[in-house]
């Protein structure tokens, strides 16, 4: 998602971080360019008018020419107005009541069932005893799908007895508090068409079980579309925010930009893919930074805190203090790199990167896949001590990955490498290392206070 407007509007940025001099037709020039970018990325042109009418002239009111940076001052400028349009501050959902209801709406074909799963599971690695329930009355299938849902993500599925949603709703939310459950998710029927009947369900068992989130689920790639629906359904539910589904295929974003400040719901969750971990909490102000191109050290920190295996980062730290990095080590990390996303993933998260959709397309993780698969066809002893490995074992390891031994050789030489500079680490030089690094980081302004 956004990955086009990115580009397009942090060139535009990166062009005014280096003006010594910004006049106001340079500021219009810029607003010209911002505007064609934001439509063409499917943004309603009321949001779009607003936003540079806001943009402008807090500019203009900043005294950006008597400025040191008048550049930076204007990004700034426009990085908060952005951030005002995406909905400002990022929000929290209301759980504390125990136990908490979150409502699931939507179309057919959103993503519903999908998403509830996605947000049971979110919940669960904050600490959460969740459940799961559907309200389906009319579609079983619906309710079988989200039962099985529920299974992958280790959480019960309550099934509400009763002909209607409402008992059926009350039904689920007794057993909630039963069980002692912090939170009860709770998936609606959808309709194809939005329609009165939809409507008037919806709201009576959300008045039923007095929910305290009521979450509409958009499908990201409807577009302006989703504008239309989020309106119908706030008028008649009163939403306190909604999930944005598929926004990896939408690579525009116009609907995360425009819902919120059209219809005043946040959105407060994007799904970023099938998988039930592609799931991530919507930050309006760090969202605004991606789209400028400033990157987000936030959220690759935390990717990292829940990719990496703390005991196992604990274990690797003892073995570079003591110089002993081997192979499996090596293959380790490479593995955790693809469970952070791959080296894409983490690339656009950068600050100051500057990285096209493009660039970052032509990034290729399959050296990684073929580097460890090299290191799993070794021996324990070849793992360990890989001056072993002579031209006869070179040659069956290379059969066994289905690689070749060139590429074996290069593989082993860039072990070496970063064995010396593992060994280097050991004791004071390596905390003279990390401080060096800490101080680089922190000269681009990309280290967060954590």
């Amino acid at each position: 998602m956004f990955d086009r407007l990115s580009n397009k509007i942090g060139g535009i940025a990166n062009k005014l971080r280096g003006s010594a001099r910004v006049t106001e037709k340079d500021l219009d020039r810029t607003l010209r360019e911002m505007r064609m970018a934001l439509l063409e990325a499917d943004v309603a042109l009321p949001v779009v008018r607003h936003l540079l009418e806001d943009a402008r002239a807090r500019a203009l009111g900043a005294d950006v020419a008597k400025s040191l940076n008048p550049g930076q001052v204007i990004v700034k400028i426009l990085n908060d107005v952005l951030t005002d349009v995406l909905g400002g501050q990022r929000r929290d959902l209301n759980i504390s009541q125990i136990p908490s209801v979150i409502l699931l709406c939507g179309l057919q074909g959103a993503g519903k069932t999908t998403t509830a799963g996605k947000l049971a599971k979110l919940l669960i690695e904050q600490g959460r005893k969740v459940a799961l329930t559907s309200v389906d009355a009319t579609r079983p299938a619906a309710r079988e799908q989200l039962e099985i849902l529920a299974k992958q993500v280790n959480v019960p599925y309550l099934t509400g007895n009763g002909a209607d949603a409402v008992t059926m709703a009350q039904s689920a939310l007794l057993q909630a508090k039963t069980g002692g459950h912090h939170v009860l998710i709770l998936d609606t029927a959808g309709r194809q068409v939005i329609d009165e009947g939809l409507m008037a369900e919806i709201s009576a068992v959300s008045k039923a079980v007095h929910a305290s989130e009521q979450l509409l689920v958009l499908d990201a790639m409807t577009g302006q579309t989703a504008l239309q629906i989020a309106e119908h359904f706030h008028q008649t539910v009163s939403l306190t925010g909604c999930i944005l589904t598929k926004t990896d295929a939408d690579m525009r974003g116009g609907a995360a930009i425009s819902v919120s400040h059209t219809t005043g719901v946040p959105v407060r969750y994007v799904g970023t893919g099938e998988k039930v971990d592609a799931f991530e909490l919507f930050d309006p102000q760090r969202m605004a930074g991606r789209i400028l191109g400033q990157g987000d050290v936030v959220g690759l920190v935390e990717k990292i805190q829940k990719s990496v295996d703390k005991d196992k980062a604990e274990q690797l730290a003892k073995k570079v203090n003591k110089g002993s990095f081997d192979l499996m080590d090596f293959a380790e990390q490479l593995g955790q790199m693809q469970n952070m996303g791959g080296m894409a993933s983490m690339m656009k998260m950068l600050p100051g990167a500057n990285i096209s959709s493009e660039m970052l397309a032509q990034v290729d993780d399959k050296p990684m896949k073929r580097m460890q698969a090299m290191v799993y066809s070794m021996t324990a002893k070849e793992r360990q001590y890989p001056r072993l490995i002579n031209g006869s074992r070179k040659k069956r390891i290379a059969n066994g990955s289905g690689t070749s031994v060139q590429e074996l050789n290069k593989m082993l030489k860039q072990f070496a490498q970063m064995q010396k500079m593992m060994k280097k680490m050991k004791g004071g030089a390596g905390k003279r290392m990390m401080a060096q690094l800490a101080g680089k980081l922190g000269a681009f302004g990309g280290m967060p206070k954590l």
